[in-house]
């Protein structure tokens, strides 16, 4: 037998030695280095028709129809939870999986980096998919850098990926063209009560500011502009011809004040009030057309030529849909529903109207993450809530709103949190008073209310963070 030490055999036992060794300890690493603690999940989902993802005991496999595996996780990683969707919309599936390997970096670390870290981190690698399941690397991220405890697509979206780490902190991750980035996770508001423009007002901006209206929202700049999404309520409907322009008692605002909102930043103008059709359905078109223009939502009012009724509007913002409603009690003695039958959102006024509310923001809820309505309602300069008022919100809550902005008052009212019958909690502004008015007939009707809340992703659903009305003193004194 030959001598396996011999000289000849030696040149390559001992690199084959060396080697093995290098493997054995490696294999030690990986399998005695502490592991990982965290939500391991085994699933079975569809790629495409025939072709299925499987997650077993810490590797991901792909199998076609026929029962093969077309591709299986490297040995290095232990996956703790996979997905399959379009992430770009370039109609080619992506497998996202969130895996645990020894190392923080790939094959190529930061020059400044001198060696990986021997432990287990986590990370996020992307695959994309063909129909014929063959598989190639699109994507794979550095350590995380905060340990996320586990994740999900997006319910209404699935281009968005929603993960929680272990202190139960929240981030939305979008791809966007060379990889995932996170988004911001919540949507801020600021909303202001009854923009009431008196000839007080109207005739001082022409005497003394050239027919601007800057001056009305500039004290306000910093805090519309601070948040995501800025509302008010359009207490008068514009006007583009001075014959139209009045005060009280039937309103018509120059256009002129129009551009002001626009230049202030805000994003939603809620036209559903008592003096909507103060100039009849043409103040409606010129208010409608003005902010449709300048890329603001106008709510609770359609122009005449509109042959169907939008009840909700819808607003995304951060991957977070919101479904807005708008409206109001009534507007006096003008009516025009016989030939202009959606001009204005009314409050229902019987049950079957009153279905028909509940009906549609349950559709709403159905469509997005986070439904608002605002409603003129209350009686004026009274800053009690009336019993109106408590069962309007009522429904409102049955229908599953989760915030109401209440004006018209002209004064303060309470604001509560109210729960739903399904459980959920609804935010409730019963009246912000005024935001711009020439009305100083008491402390009351001077001092205006800004709503402050912040909507959240959680992993449970869109909810309300934080919430806080701030004071603003609404009185507009033109100085001559």
């Amino acid at each position: 037998m030959r001598n396996l030490f011999s000289k000849d055999n030696r040149r390559w036992l001992l690199p084959l030695i060396f080697v093995a060794a290098a493997i054995c300890c490696a294999a030690a690493v990986f399998w005695y280095l502490p592991r990982p603690k965290g939500a391991w999940q085994e699933k079975r989902f569809v790629i495409y028709e025939g072709i299925d993802g499987v997650l077993t005991k810490k590797r991901f496999r792909i199998i076609n129809g026929k029962g093969k595996t077309t591709y299986k996780s490297d040995t290095g990683f232990l996956v703790q939870d996979a997905f399959s969707t379009d992430l770009d919309r370039d109609g080619e599936k992506e497998i996202i999986l969130l895996l645990w390997k020894i190392g923080k970096y790939g094959k190529h670390r930061p020059f400044w980096v001198e060696r990986d870290e021997i432990t287990f981190s986590q990370h996020v690698f992307i695959y994309s998919v063909s129909e014929s399941g063959s598989i190639r690397n699109r994507w794979g991220a550095s350590e995380i850098g905060r340990e996320i405890a586990r994740m999900k697509l997006m319910e209404k979206n699935d281009s968005l990926i929603l993960t929680e780490d272990v202190n139960g902190n929240c981030a939305v991750w979008r791809w966007e063209s060379f990889g995932l980035k996170t988004i911001d996770s919540d949507v801020s508001f600021a909303v202001f009560g009854d923009n009431i423009i008196h000839s007080q007002i109207y005739e001082y901006a022409d005497r003394k500011m050239n027919g601007c209206y800057d001056f009305l929202y500039e004290p306000f700049y910093e805090d519309i502009q601070s948040v995501d999404i800025a509302a008010f309520q359009q207490e008068t409907m514009l006007v583009d011809k001075a014959s139209a322009v009045s005060g009280y008692p039937m309103f018509g605002s120059p256009v002129a004040v129009g551009e002001a909102i626009a230049i202030a930043g805000f994003d939603i103008a809620s036209c559903a009030g008592n003096h909507a059709l103060d100039r009849g359905i043409y103040g409606i078109n010129v208010t409608t057309k003005f902010y449709r223009d300048k890329g603001i939502i106008c709510l609770g009012v359609q122009s005449g030529d509109e042959s169907a009724f939008r009840p909700y509007e819808i607003l995304t913002k951060n991957g977070i849909s919101f479904a807005l409603f708008d409206y109001t009690y009534g507007t006096g003695e003008m009516d025009i529903s016989k030939d202009y039958p959606f001009a204005v959102h009314y409050l229902p006024r019987n049950s079957s109207e009153e279905e028909t509310l509940v009906r549609d923001l349950r559709s709403a809820r159905a469509e997005a993450d986070f439904v608002i309505v605002f409603v003129h309602w209350g009686n004026e300069y009274e800053s009690d809530v009336t019993s109106d008022q408590k069962h309007m919100a009522q429904l409102f809550a049955e229908g599953g709103a989760d915030a109401v902005i209440g004006t018209h008052p002209h004064v303060l009212q309470e604001t509560e949190m109210m729960k739903r019958p399904d459980g959920g909690d609804m935010l409730i502004y019963y009246s912000l008073g005024n935001f711009r008015a020439y009305q100083g007939q008491t402390e009351e009707t001077k001092t205006g209310g800004e709503a402050l809340f912040t909507v959240e992703h959680s992993y449970d659903g869109v909810r309300i963070k934080d919430f806080e009305l701030k004071k603003i003193d609404a009185y507009v004194k033109p100085e001559y």
